[in-house]
């Protein structure tokens, strides 16, 4: 920590700049203003976030001699042959006791099989995208280059580099033993790649991240993106129903806004009120699908987040799906309604839940609320559900979810 708060006075006096404001490509999901705000204290040396900043500059210095991840780390080799392919099994199948090789898999909705930890690419995948975004964050906080080289690195590493790179496809993608390869659904484990790209926009004046680098980029997320919108499995994953089809529409979404789609992103985003808002909530707030799985709670929550990614893009697109109502007041608002009378007390909620609920899932909800909807109705809400003060992270003030 006191390297990181020598760190503060040090780059005190630099001048940022995030990125060019008239430029195609701005971040998304993250608080420009707050990072302004951020830098801005360190210029004045203020004391007021001091402690805090210090504490995440400290964990983005350690990040500063990790070993690049790449999906060249797993032990397994894919169907294809080719261990560029990212490689997954499905988390929630088991070996059939009753067989002596124990194939096909059988389902176990909610209970993960040990085994889906065996194979390194998500979880690496995970790491990397925190990664990266909490370094350009850094970056872009204190102007400071070794930020914007590691991340850089990072970055290289997983997409660009011949050696290391992925495959710019998910073909083997929770795969499920003894009945395919690959699957639509395994497209889900790719969801945050929209925090890759709003890193991108932060590393983008730094000297860093080169002009070949950001051109080779935008060719693997090109490739991507077709690969995503026109194979089998990423035109399954579009059809999904529940929280595999909104997270589907963020992931394209954000990739056709930061390409240059914006029409495409607009007609996702337009279909999405018949195809998901229509379909996945009910006039009271239910979200049927998620209520039928085990952990339904954790996938009510899940849905949620998603349908708030999807709004939020809408807003940089150009389509309002927080004001979007189906003819019988079905709307994302009602979904959220629905859950916290039974965040406030869960002995309530006569759905199935076998794993542990997280604290804080509605926490980011609804700060957003407050600012979408109504800020004394909401923020009633919090009070509520979060009664004791909270010191919300750096990361967790500047990122919109």
């Amino acid at each position: 920590m006191v390297h990181s708060i020598k760190l503060i006075f040090f780059v005190g006096f630099v001048n940022l700049v995030l990125f060019a404001q008239s430029g195609p490509r701005k971040p998304v999901f993250l608080d420009v203003t707050q990072i302004e705000k951020f830098h801005s204290a360190l210029t004045k040396k203020s004391t007021d976030v001091k402690p805090i900043l210090a504490d995440f500059l400290r964990d983005a210095d350690s990040l500063l001699t990790k070993k690049p991840l790449s999906v060249m780390d797993k032990q397994q080799t894919p169907p294809s042959g080719d261990k560029h392919d990212f490689m997954s099994m499905g988390p929630y199948w088991w070996p059939d006791s009753s067989k002596p090789d124990g194939l096909p898999y059988i389902r176990k909705d909610g209970q993960r099989n040990p085994e889906y930890y065996t194979i390194s690419d998500q979880l690496f995948f995970s790491k990397m995208v925190q990664a990266v975004e909490k370094l350009s964050i850094a970056y872009a906080i204190t102007n400071d280059p070794r930020y914007s080289a590691k991340g850089a690195e990072l970055l290289r590493t997983w997409f660009l580099d011949k050696r290391t790179k992925m495959n710019p496809n998910m073909n083997h993608a929770q795969y499920i033993p003894g009945i395919n390869t690959g699957r639509g659904i395994g497209i889900i484990e790719t969801r945050y790649i929209f925090k890759i790209l709003d890193a991108l926009c932060l590393l983008e004046p730094s000297r860093e991240w080169k002009k070949k680098d950001r051109q080779q980029m935008n060719g693997w997320l090109d490739e991507y993106f077709l690969w995503l919108t026109t194979h089998q499995y990423g035109i399954d994953e579009s059809n999904e129903k529940n929280n595999h089809g909104t997270w589907y529409d963020v992931q394209t979404v954000s990739l056709a806004l930061y390409l240059g789609k914006k029409d495409v992103a607009a007609r996702i985003l337009e279909q999405a009120k018949s195809k998901r808002i229509a379909v996945q909530i009910e006039v009271d707030g239910k979200q049927p699908l998620e209520l039928a799985r085990t952990r339904s709670w954790s996938y009510s929550t899940m849905n949620l987040t998603a349908f708030f990614h999807l709004a939020t893009l809408g807003e940089t697109a150009g389509v309002d799906l927080w004001n979007y109502k189906k003819a019988d007041g079905t709307s994302i608002r009602k979904a959220l309604d629905y859950l916290l009378p039974f965040a406030v007390d869960m002995s309530a909620w006569k759905y199935q839940q076998i794993s542990k609920i997280e604290d804080d899932a509605l926490l980011k909800l609804l700060l957003v609320a407050q600012n979408k909807f109504d800020e004394n109705e909401y923020s009633g809400w919090k009070k509520k559900i979060y009664p004791g003060k909270r010191i919300l992270t750096v990361e967790e003030m500047i990122n919109v979810f």
